[in-house]
């Protein structure tokens, strides 16, 4: 595969933010990216307040990763393509790395060395060094990659390709596309470009993967570290997201699936040798995000975005027990290390809420957060 290289530079654009109330812990803040304006919004979550809002100089930011030291947050601007970067100390942006190819979704690899950020445009996923603030190399073959995961020890990642009806095995000692695990008596490739693929590939704690496909409503189970696939689930039709990355160790192998054809939501079964759907419950015609708290390990918190609101599913009883109304379309989240809240935007509100999840209740409210803010990360 061809090497790009990109020099780190220093952003000409104006780096001063609107800081409210100083610093404060790096290791509890979430960090808003807005979609349709450059800010970069900060939350105190210990404080409950927004400590800054800076100025990116982006436009059509997509996402936010952060460095494994929490120092630097890493900002892709899909339509000036370039990754922004702000140091999360000065609340200021130090510089942008140029990286082709319409950057969007970003993640950092286990040993916080990379970050790897989905070039949807050129078909290419694009490996950034974390501390020389330059692109390492890029890889090609993918079709319009939309997320990247890792196995915990860090040596394979897997690319879910959206445009594609396979999944991409990296091998991250080599840095080479090793295998495609796609489904059963299905062509790689689609005939349209409708995201009719794989949206994510996330990886359980019993280091099994699942990836739901959304063009056939199945789900592929597959053994992260081996590569071999398991089995092929149906769950509802128009599947988005398998959403089995729990960040909390003691949270059940209940895995959920929103399923956008049929307003339904399928919760896996991921416990047992055999994974099974064992619920299907009514859900919403689009829901982006679920999040999960340690302070609740049988609750799933699905933000539904048509319905405008947050269903709590009992992934042990298979029942949405609860809706919290948060006025608008929500679309992703993030939870507080401590399990206590969940961030979550309600985009076109311009809106950030933290829903308290011991009481389940909206606990405060943030407008003005941004035009559009999509992505959370904490």
């Amino acid at each position: 595969m061809p090497v790009a290289r990109a020099v780190f530079t220093y952003s000409s654009r104006s780096t001063s933010s609107t800081a409210e109330r100083g610093s404060s812990n790096l290791q509890n803040r979430a960090y808003i990216v807005s979609q349709r304006s450059d800010e970069l919004t900060v939350i105190d979550l210990e404080r409950l307040e927004i400590i800054a809002r800076v100025p990116t100089g982006g436009a059509g930011n997509h996402m936010a990763e952060l460095s494994g030291d929490f120092k630097q947050v890493l900002v892709t601007s899909t339509a000036t393509d370039e990754a922004i970067s702000v140091d999360a100390e000065k609340l200021e942006v130090t510089g942008s790395i140029p990286i082709t190819g319409r950057p969007s979704h970003i993640s950092r690899t286990p040993d916080g060395r990379l970050f790897a950020v989905m070039a949807e445009g050129t078909n290419e996923v694009v490996f950034v060094d974390v501390a020389e603030q330059r692109e390492m190399t890029r890889l090609g073959g993918f079709m319009t990659p939309h997320f990247m995961r890792f196995t915990p020890d860090g040596n394979f990642g897997y690319v879910a390709n959206i445009g594609g009806n396979f999944l991409s095995r990296v091998d991250m000692r080599s840095m080479k596309v090793v295998g495609q695990i796609g489904l059963d008596n299905v062509s790689d490739r689609l005939d349209d470009q409708e995201e009719g693929g794989f949206a994510d590939a996330q990886i359980a704690q019993d280091g099994t993967l699942y990836a739901a496909h959304h063009a056939s409503g199945k789900v592929l189970a597959i053994d992260a570290m081996t590569g071999a696939k398991r089995l092929e689930l149906a769950v509802g039709k128009g599947p988005w997201v398998a959403f089995a990355e729990h960040p909390f160790g003691n949270v059940e192998l209940r895995h959920v699936v929103p399923n956008f054809g049929d307003s339904t939501i399928s919760v896996i079964a991921g416990e047992t040798k055999k994974p099974s759907v064992a619920a299907t419950l009514p859900g919403d015609e689009e829901a982006y995000g679920v999040n999960y708290s340690s302070l609740e390990p049988d609750l799933a918190f699905v933000m539904n975005r048509v319905r405008q609101d947050i269903a709590v599913v009992d992934t042990r009883r298979g029942e949405v027990v609860e809706r919290i109304d948060v006025g608008g379309n929500t679309e992703t989240a993030s939870t507080t290390p401590d399990g206590r809240y969940i961030v979550a935007t309600v985009s076109n509100k311009n809106r950030v809420v933290v829903i308290d999840v011991p009481t389940r209740k909206v606990k405060k409210v943030f407008d003005n957060v941004g035009k559009y803010p999509w992505s959370v990360v904490i």
